[in-house]
This record gives C-alpha cells, structure tokens and sequence, in this order.
C-alpha cells in the first residue's frame, strides 16, 4: 500500500511539472463583485493556486488579500453596501425585488474610478474569471473589453440560465431539481408540477424583469445591446459550479459544467488555545451552532433565541455558538460559548465536535461533508432547503424549520442527529466526497488552465452545438411540422372530399 502511495505521489510530481512547463505565465483578470464573504471563498483559492503557478492576477473585490509580487487588487470595498437577509424576504415576490434591485446596486462598481480607467486603458488579458451568480450578465462583457476567454465559478449548485448558456438541454427535466424547489424526490405529480412552475418563473418572469435593466447597463457601460440575459453570458466558455455528484445533485452535464464543491476548504488549522480550554473540558463532547454570515442576527431576536437557549441549556454537550455576545441580553449559560466569530472548518474537524447545527449553507454544507459530521439544518432562505434536504435524504441530517422552530423540536433533532445511525451515515457520505481523482483545486486549475491554453478555441470546446441553434430548431420544432403537415393535408382533403360527396 505504502508503495502504491510513493508511486502515485511521483506520477503527480512528473504530471505537474510537465503541465507547468506547457503554460506560460498568463494575465489573469478576476471579477468578483460579491459583499457575501462565504462567496468569495469559493474563488480565493483558485485565485492563490493560480497565483502559485506563476500567473498574474488582477482581482476586482471587496475581499482584498495580502499583496503578492504577481497579485494585485481594485478594492471596491464599500461600493456596494453588503445587505443581510431577513426571513420577511424569503417570498417570491421579496426575492425577485432585491435581485431586481441588486441590477444598479452592482452595476455602480463598473462606474469605479480604478474599473472605469481599466474598461477604457486598452489593457489586455489572457482570461477572464467572473462570478458565476445574479448578476454576471453585467460583467461578461469585459471580456470582449479586454480580448479575453471568460469563465464563471458559482457558489451554488445550481443557478437559472447555466444550461443555456453552456447549451444543454434547458427544458425542464422532471428529475432535477430546481434551486426553489425544496424537494430531492421528484416522483409525485404535484411536487414535479411545483418544480415546472419554479423553472417557468425563472425562465421567463424573472428573467423578463431582469432583462430590460441588464440590458440598460450593457448599453450604458459597453455600448452593447443584447437581447437576452442568457446572450449577455454567452461568451463564457466554462462555469464551475459548487456541486459533487453522488454528494449532491447528479444531472446531464455537457463538459463546460464543471463540478468543484470543495474548493473553498482550506488544510486544517490548529485551534486557540481559548478553543482547546472549552473543547478539552467537554466531558460529553461540543455541539456548534451558526447561522452563516449572511443571515442577520435580528433573525434570532426574541422567542427564536429564547427557544434554542432553553435548548441548550438542556442538553450536557458544550456548545459554541456563533452569535454576538453584545446582542445577547438573557441569562448566560455555563455550557455555552458565545463568540462573533469561530474557525468553522477547524472546529468542524476536532474530534469532539459531535454535529453542527447550521442553517445549511452550501459553504457550511460542504465542511461538515468534509469533516464527516452530522447537522440538524434550520434552512432559512435561497438554495439552504434544497441543501437541507439532500442531507436529510442521505440520512446525515434532521430538518428544524425556522418558522415553527420551538424548544422541543430543536431539543429532539439534535438528540436524534447525535445517534449512531447519523454518525455512520455522515462517514459514508464523507467518503463519497472524497473519492474522486483531483481535488476540487487540482480540477478548477486545470481546466481553467485548459481555456487558457486553447483560448482561440474555447468559446465552444465545451459547450453543445445547441447553441448554434434557434428556438425551433433546438426544439425540433420544424422537423415535427415536417411530418405533421402531411397528415394534416392528408385529413383536410379527406373532410372536404367527404363534404364535397355528401352535398350530391
């Protein structure tokens, strides 16, 4: 076995030095416009291992790191105010306002000094990476500013317009899944015409009133005038997409939809040593709780905070609990850490971490995969209850909704999540995810060097050659009217004939 490890290690040495030796260092400009930290860090690492490999990398962030020789930054940080969510929002009507609104919001960073100077200074680049979100029909058409491939890196597992975009069949398939839709399990007539619904409103609605402001902006910044959202990104040649198939959604793919859910986990980091104190002092092992750091904390004001403090102060495991001290006026409890801010990923590894009670982000989703642990899931808003009820599919969690969340109801899922049944099912499912042949980095690096390589090309290398092809012909639409017509012709002169005979 020990031979079999040495000798796969020198394979990936040789493989790696051979890649690096075919590429050449390459300008790289980064556009990711996204106040959501949890966001930026599924790009960070693919920004550092680039950066690692001897590319140079203009980022546009409002997460600026540390300056590097090939590194450099546009820090839009305060341009567009970070906005938290509130559970009054998650309705239809709320959401499509907000992404609506979020079109100027996102817009005003082409109008920052630094990017303003960029779009009109002539500068060239050898790739473009843009977030894959809401939003990205603003910013593909840089690429065609600086002549340059782009590619897009989405933080969910699935998003509107990525099958059209990338050409793979857009109608909606009866066995996915779509991001409103909270269900796993398609079988029932009423849950796939719930699905149907979701996928029209997304496809047409939304995009209907997206359309004219994205178009507003385009013509505005760019001078370009585009019909449709989905033709606004149409130059993107790749989009990696947060999902692992077998871990979360298995779906028909064409190659440029690549799957890097992972990315965003770093190597584990050892804990404080006010961390270690309060874990080695759990004689029946800690319990964490966070809610993400996007969801506000006013979302636990009153009977909410109330009913899971009570909670905790039931149970025998410690807890940490990621909510701001400040904003807490009850009764302290001796088994509970209050912090603003924990290291979520490396607590999630302590062995005395038992489960994490989450609201099922697809970032927090992942390091509890990773981490091989169990979750009670309190989804509150976007892809957070398809996510929760994945895990609830595969047996790794228990479901608290929000609305009716009570003590008791907390109080039984995490007494049921922390039963064995849940443990083995966390493991298995920890071994699915990292049974693959590349990590998520090593996979997002290639291909990314992939549309660097064969950039005069890779507008359609991986794409379906439906993108050639119009509204009736992609649909088949003419060839059903070829066999139709005759059949039609064929009864209309058989009805007249009929007439014709019957008035004699």
């Amino acid at each position: 076995m020990e031979k079999t490890r040495v000798k796969w290690l020198f394979y990936s040495v040789i493989f790696s030095v051979l890649t690096i030796s075919r590429i050449q260092s390459s300008e790289i400009l980064v556009i990711f416009p996204t106040t959501a930290q949890s966001h930026y860090r599924v790009v960070r690492p693919l920004i550092h291992g680039l950066l690692d490999r001897g590319h140079k990398i203009l980022a546009i962030t409002n997460f600026p790191d540390d300056e590097r020789s090939n590194l450099s930054h546009i820090n839009i940080a305060g341009f567009k105010p970070h906005s938290k969510f509130y559970s009054h929002e998650n309705t239809i009507m709320k959401i499509t306002t907000r992404l609506s609104d979020n079109v100027y919001k996102y817009a005003a960073i082409l109008d920052h000094p630094q990017v303003s100077n960029l779009l009109q200074s002539g500068r060239k680049f050898d790739l473009v990476i843009v977030e894959y979100f809401t939003t990205t029909a603003l910013f593909t058409p840089i690429a065609t500013v600086v002549n340059a491939p782009i590619i897009g890196i989405a933080p969910m597992i699935v998003l509107p317009w990525t099958n059209e975009v990338m050409g793979q069949e857009s109608i909606v398939m009866p066995y996915v899944s779509d991001v409103l839709n909270n269900s796993t399990t398609l079988e029932s007539f009423g849950i796939r015409i719930t699905n149907y619904l979701f996928w029209m409103f997304l496809n047409y609605p939304l995009s209907w009133i997206l359309n004219s402001k994205i178009q507003e902006m385009n013509e505005l910044h760019y001078g370009l005038r585009k019909k449709s959202i989905v033709q606004s990104m149409a130059n993107l040649s790749m989009i990696l997409i947060n999902n692992y198939p077998g871990v979360f959604l298995s779906t028909p793919r064409v190659p440029g939809i690549v799957d890097v859910a992972g990315i965003h986990v770093e190597d584990e980091k050892p804990l404080s040593q006010e961390f270690k104190n309060f874990i080695n002092n759990a004689h029946h092992g800690v319990i964490l709780f966070s809610l993400g750091s996007v969801v506000s904390e006013s979302l636990l004001a009153g009977d909410k905070l109330n009913n899971i403090m009570k909670t905790f102060s039931k149970l025998k495991q410690r807890i940490i609990m990621k909510f701001d001290p400040e904003n807490y006026n009850g009764t302290r409890l001796s088994n509970v850490k209050m912090v603003k801010w924990f290291p979520q990923r490396d607590l999630l590894a302590h062995p005395k971490v038992l489960l994490f009670v989450s609201h099922a982000g697809m970032m927090s989703a992942i390091e509890t995969i990773h981490c091989g642990k169990p979750m009670v899931a309190i989804p509150i808003f976007g892809d957070q209850p398809l996510v929760a009820n994945i895990l609830v599919e595969k047996q790794m969690a228990v479901t608290v909704e929000y609305e009716h969340l009570n003590g008791n109801q907390l109080f039984n899922a995490i007494n049921e999540v922390l039963t064995e049944n849940y443990r083995n099912n966390a493991k298995n499912l920890q071994q699915l995810y990292n049974d693959r042949p590349q990590s998520p980095l090593e996979t997002a690096i290639y291909w990314t060097e992939y549309i660097i390589r064969n950039k005069n090309e890779s507008h359609e290398l991986l794409k379906s050659p439906k993108i050639h092809l119009n509204f009736y012909q992609a649909n088949l639409l003419d060839v059903f009217a070829t066999f139709c017509l005759p059949i039609i012709i064929s009864l209309f002169i058989i009805v007249w004939t009929k007439n014709r005979l019957n008035k004699y």
